[in-house]
């Protein structure tokens, strides 16, 4: 079997374990039908296309259908033109009943235009989304879908007595958490280059009142988007599945087969939902995207319950305590992993990995960039390691190698992890919090992988192996040298993990990131909960 075969079916063992049992099936909060519209759009007319929209809506049918929903209606490319997605969602309306819930589910490109209504928006423009035929001329123009219409279209599902789930995998405005280094690959986004409307008589299904209205005037919505006011949504590359992603579908998809349930009870509320898809998309994305969520104001997060499970609790345990254990992705996470050199020489030719397999190829193609000028390592638009040379490279692959295994592993269970103040990158001698939340009742380890694929093992030392955690543990550090990247992971379960320090203690301060990519997921307990965050540092005070 071929490595990228493997780690395909390493990725499918994952899903697995994930969703516990492909015979769960899917419900209401109130016990009624579960049905779903999904678009997705790739091909645009006039439009730069996309890579993974279409792939999204297919993943939410598919994991969709895997729990049991019938009702489904799937449109791709230019059958998702106005008068179909319209149609569409009208005669999932009529179906809909009290107590049913509909999953609404859009990925593609988005836009904004100057509002519509005056002061109807804090930013002065109204959301768009960019439909297949969309031109700035007619009859093209006539191709696009105002946010406002959308509330339409949920007030009346509202009306019927149904919740909606609302899954917005676009991109609408907003800036980037760190700039995109060029040497790296490209990245495509989901947001429509910027355009002025030449000719225009669309005449919106929404009205002033729609314009104005708020999250108070929805009582049944569950809106997720794929971006805040703060960040782009980026096409992603997950580990082991071939063509670029949108994180938000990726993550809502798996949150349906149940990864979502975190307390194991069958039930998924709005905040294990709304937790579960922020901290994979965060981690997916490298940290480049911060989705959005909301919910009627007032709502208890805790009580409110999306969506759950015929037979909860009982059934879902059951499902649990027979997945696979996190390990059987572990070996299948160290791939060959595309790697190139800038400029005319050859300085990687002759160069053996260290654990991690890797082949050359072009910078064009390369996942891992070295640029021999400037000893850095670049992937996925940022730095990843500097004041390295050609031969260091292989324990880049190899921090690589870890961190798609990270990023598999927590696929199923994510630990809450997150950079404070933020994911920009930060500079020498400032100051960083790394906080990890929801720990009441659990062991927590921490380590941490460097750019250079170095091992350290932080925490617990000896006198707090057995000291009780608080809700949040707060470590405090300061940016010095090495630069690049620390790949900080935190690992909690709800037993002691011996094995775990162990395992760390033997690799402290050793260039043995390849051993976290093969051998992590052998040494976790059963229903561990694994999390990262990426620290990005560079030399040089803050501009």
């Amino acid at each position: 079997m071929s490595t990228s075969a493997s780690l395909a079916a390493a990725l499918a063992i994952l899903t697995l374990a994930a969703t516990g049992s492909l015979a769960k099936t899917i419900e209401a909060p109130e016990r009624g039908a579960v049905r779903a519209v999904l678009i997705g759009i790739d091909l645009y007319r006039n439009v730069p296309p996309l890579h993974g929209a279409v792939a999204d809506a297919e993943d939410l049918s598919l994991s969709l259908r895997s729990v049991g929903v019938e009702d489904m209606t799937l449109l791709k490319n230019g059958a998702a033109d106005r008068e179909g997605i319209f149609h569409a969602i009208e005669a999932v309306t009529e179906r809909a009943g009290p107590g049913d819930l509909v999953v609404l589910g859009i990925a593609g490109h988005g836009s904004s235009e100057p509002e519509r209504v005056k002061g109807s928006k804090p930013s002065g423009r109204d959301e768009v989304y960019v439909l297949a035929g969309f031109d700035t001329r007619l009859p093209g123009s006539r191709e696009r879908i105002f946010g406002d219409e959308f509330k339409v279209l949920i007030h009346n599902l509202e009306a019927k007595g149904a919740d909606v789930v609302f899954i917005a995998d676009t991109c609408h405005a907003g800036g980037m958490t760190r700039d995109v280094d060029p040497r790296g690959g490209e990245i495509t986004w989901r947001q429509a280059p910027s355009y002025t409307i030449e000719e225009d008589d669309l005449a919106p299904i929404s009205t002033t009142a729609d314009a104005l209205s708020t999250g108070f005037d929805f009582q049944r919505l569950t809106f997720l988007a794929a971006v805040d006011d703060n960040t782009k949504s980026p096409e992603i590359s997950i580990p082991g599945i071939p063509q670029k992603r949108g994180a938000l579908s990726y993550a809502t998809a798996r949150a349906f087969e149940g990864a979502a349930d975190r307390n194991g009870d069958g039930a998924v509320s709005r905040r294990e939902l709304f937790e579960y898809v922020r901290q994979a998309v965060y981690q997916f994305t490298d940290q480049r995207q911060n989705i959005f969520t909301e919910s009627p104001p007032g709502t208890d997060l805790d009580r409110a319950v999306v969506y759950s499970y015929e037979g909860a609790g009982a059934q879902v345990a059951a499902a649990k305590s027979t997945a696979p254990p996190p390990a059987t992705v572990a070996p299948a996470a160290a791939a060959p992993i595309r790697i190139a050199a800038l400029g005319p020489d050859q300085p990687l030719q002759g160069i053996s990995p260290a654990v991690t397999p890797f082949t050359l190829t072009e910078a064009a193609d390369a996942e891992l960039v070295f640029d021999p000028e400037k000893h850095e390592a670049i992937a996925g638009g940022d730095v990843v390691a500097s004041g390295v040379g050609a031969g260091d490279m292989p324990f880049v692959v190899d921090r690589m190698a870890a961190l798609d295994t990270l990023k598999l592993m927590s696929e199923a269970n994510p630990q809450t992890v997150r950079v404070t103040p933020s994911d920009a990158v930060h500079r020498e001698g400032e100051r960083v919090g790394v906080t990890v939340s929801d720990l009441a009742g659990r062991k927590l380890v921490l380590f941490d992988v460097t750019g250079d694929g170095t091992v350290q093992f932080l925490y617990p030392g000896e006198k707090d192996v057995d000291a009780g955690m608080p809700q949040s543990f707060d470590l405090d550090l300061s940016v010095v040298a090495p630069f690049g990247t620390d790949l900080l992971v935190a690992v909690t379960s709800e037993t002691p993990m011996p094995d775990l320090v162990e395992f760390l203690k033997q690799n402290d301060r050793r260039r043995t990131a390849g051993n976290i990519a093969r051998r992590l997921g052998e040494v976790l307990p059963e229903g561990a909960r694994v999390g990262f965050t990426v620290l990005y540092t560079s030399a040089g005070a803050k501009l």
